[in-house]
């Protein structure tokens, strides 16, 4: 049995493993990381593995902080925002310019991707590998010993028992998750829904499926087939996102209180299913068959512990995943490979340690609460023109400015922001639990072909230019403006939810009363 001695030994070679590696090879080039993959690479482009959408603090990760900007722009496509479509109680089969649209007519300025994720990984295990880690891949793992400074993994690859001894342990073995599992680690989330989903070898212009000149002129040539499309009813959502390989992929995302996974768990019977809901886009489905098909149930994952002072380490999927609305799957693996490499590269006592634990988690579950009890209001209109407005407000605001300004990491500065972010949290706790109160009713509004664009809004530009500037001497000031934005912003929407429920139309974004914009 041979032995390998290491600094840091990753279980799994996904995602979150690969850019971890690369993270830490670009902070500590002399650290020797080993992987370990079930999987040999190269993978398949296309239906590897799902969550191919990026919002803003994964995209900057991606491409800034992993220095992959070359490969994101050259090798995948870039996403054209949230796109959602809303009908009303009849189901529209003739022309999506008939659906309510919820989405930016042109880009916003922090560019973002829609990711093919076996060319992501493929790319980043050569280039880990070529760096200096031993990539592990077609490897069993048998055993996980924990013990501080010298943890033992026990693999099998290449018809050989392993060792391998590493000074730290990161899991990023996704829904194996070793660690959470041998650790019995798992917390409950509250939240029990499922998600079916498939790629077809087919490319879907969007603009194509109606003949409304005007309509099509909304995005100014923009096409809307690059953004993260949903088609949204009560209780679900449906996905269409678009792969550089020519393929797309295809999923819903339902509370199983309102969908019977059941009516939903094959190709042929999702089809059915969204024949009766959506026959626009099944018609448009129909000819294309699936290249695989995939069902998970209970999806959202938590753990009591991420990070341990005995040297051991959890990321993506192994540690903790929310929900797949707004994709923040990818941002949490950056938040937490962040911490990961500083605590890795620069050590730290205990405080640290659990601090950063503390910090992730509050994150994690602050980002839970846009989702528990709201999906029965999916098919509202109203409802989801303030959510988005408000969800991206408080995205933008104190969460992705932590993460722009690498501010998150300094012990400081997180204690001297901590009212502000509290405030921000209790802000957003109240937000939240009025969409809940909103979404119970289970209300469709929509099918009237209005149009709701997030690009009309000056806060969101000048929010997203903040973020591009990244650290700033008055980061304590900007971020206290941001929880006055949202303060604002809460008004404003409580005036916006009343109102609606009395009857009246709610307005356009751009005639929605005195929106709030930053100094």
């Amino acid at each position: 049995m041979s032995s390998l001695n290491v600094d840091v030994c990753i279980l799994g070679a996904g995602m979150a493993g690969l850019t971890l590696a690369r993270q830490l090879q670009r902070a500590a080039p002399d650290l020797h990381v080993a992987l370990v993959e079930h999987r040999r690479y190269p993978v398949p482009e296309s239906a590897h593995k799902v969550g191919e959408s990026t919002v803003e603090i994964a995209a900057h990760y991606l491409a800034e902080d992993l220095g992959l900007k070359a490969h994101m722009t050259d090798a995948q496509l870039p996403k054209f925002g949230l796109r959602l479509f809303l009908r009303g109680e009849e189901p529209i089969a003739d022309d999506l310019a008939r659906y309510d649209e919820v989405g930016a007519s042109k880009v916003l300025p922090i560019p973002t991707y829609q990711i093919d994720r076996g060319r992501l990984e493929n790319y980043l295990a050569a280039d880990v590998a070529a760096n200096g880690a031993d990539l592990l891949s077609g490897a069993t793992l048998r055993e996980v010993a924990l013990k501080p400074g010298a943890h033992r993994v026990r693999v099998r690859s290449e018809n050989e028992e392993r060792h391998v001894q590493a000074r730290y342990l990161v899991d990023t073995s996704g829904r194996r998750a070793w660690l959470r599992n041998q650790l019995e680690l798992g917390r409950d989330v509250r939240h029990t829904n499922h998600a079916v989903w498939y790629r077809t070898d087919a490319e879907f212009d969007l603009d194509g499926w109606s003949g409304d000149a005007g309509w099509r002129a909304r995005c100014h040539g923009e096409p809307r087939r690059l953004s993260t499309n949903h088609f949204s009813g009560p209780g679900y959502w449906l996905w269409l996102i678009p792969l550089a390989s020519g393929c797309t992929s295809v999923g819903l995302v339902f509370d199983a209180r309102l969908v019977d996974v059941k009516t939903v768990n094959t190709h042929d019977k999702l089809l059915n299913w969204l024949h009766i809901e959506h026959p626009l886009v099944a018609e448009r489905l129909r000819d294309h068959p699936p290249l695989d098909f995939h069902v998970l149930q209970d999806y959202a994952v938590s753990s009591k512990e991420v990070f341990s002072a005995d040297g051991w380490m959890l990321s993506g999927d192994a540690g903790v995943f929310a929900d797949p609305f707004y994709s923040p799957g990818a941002d949490f693996i950056a938040f937490a490979n962040g911490f990961a490499t500083e605590l890795i590269t620069k050590g730290g006592d205990v405080e640290r340690w659990q601090k950063y634990q503390r910090y992730f988690l509050t994150f994690f579950s602050n980002t839970m609460s846009l989702y528990r009890g709201q999906y029965a209001g999916f098919g509202n209109r109203n409802l989801m023109v303030l959510k988005t407005l408000w969800d991206y407000t408080y995205y933008w605001g104190p969460l992705a400015k932590l993460f722009f300004s690498r501010r998150y990491l300094d012990l400081e500065f997180m204690q001297n922001a901590q009212d502000d972010l509290l405030r921000a949290s209790a802000l957003n706790s109240g937000m939240q639990g009025k969409f809940r109160k909103l979404a119970k009713l289970q209300e469709r509004v929509g099918g009237e072909g209005r149009f709701f664009d997030h690009h009309a809004i000056p806060l969101f530009h000048t929010m997203k230019e903040q973020l591009l500037a990244g650290d700033s001497v008055c980061m304590d000031t900007e971020l206290r403006d941001s929880v006055a934005t949202l303060q604002a912003l809460a008004e404003l929407l409580d005036d916006l939810l009343q109102r609606t429920a009395d009857g009246e139309t709610l307005p356009p974004l751009e005639e929605m009363g005195q929106l709030p914009v930053l100094a």
